[in-house]
């Protein structure tokens, strides 16, 4: 199956890859697992409300990879809000997605959703 080229490019070089690297209380947020295709860890770092860093680390198929690298590349500087607000339709028309791959950009929107949510009851409302 041939990648298009944004996914080749997010694939062969991924953003945000690995662990955050600045100080500070990061929120995980984890979904997949290995017989969904996918197992996805997004972890970001939020200061006055909005994402300091983001990063990812993936299991899965270059979709899965390019997706996540494109999705931490643009939430990077956005307010916390925007981790629940990801569009996986949009992403998947941009990233040219075969219809039986979509399950994948689910398993990434559970993820950061599941980020923003330990954010939510891990910080004092003050941090938010």
């Amino acid at each position: 199956m041939r990648h298009s080229p944004l996914v080749q490019e997010h694939f062969d070089n991924p953003r945000g890859l690995g662990p955050p690297q600045g100080p500070g209380p990061v929120a995980r947020g984890m979904a997949g697992s290995a017989a969904e295709g996918a197992r996805i860890l997004i972890e970001a770092r939020i200061v006055a409300g909005r994402i300091e860093e983001i990063t990812f680390r993936a299991l899965g198929c270059p979709w899965v990879i390019a997706a996540c690298s494109l999705a931490v590349d643009r939430l990077a500087g956005a307010p916390a809000a925007a981790l629940a607000a990801f569009d996986p339709g949009a992403l998947a028309a941009e990233l040219d997605l075969p219809a039986e791959r979509l399950g994948r950009l689910l398993i990434l929107q559970d993820a950061l959703r599941n980020c923003l949510a330990d954010w939510d009851t891990t910080q004092p409302a003050t941090a938010r």
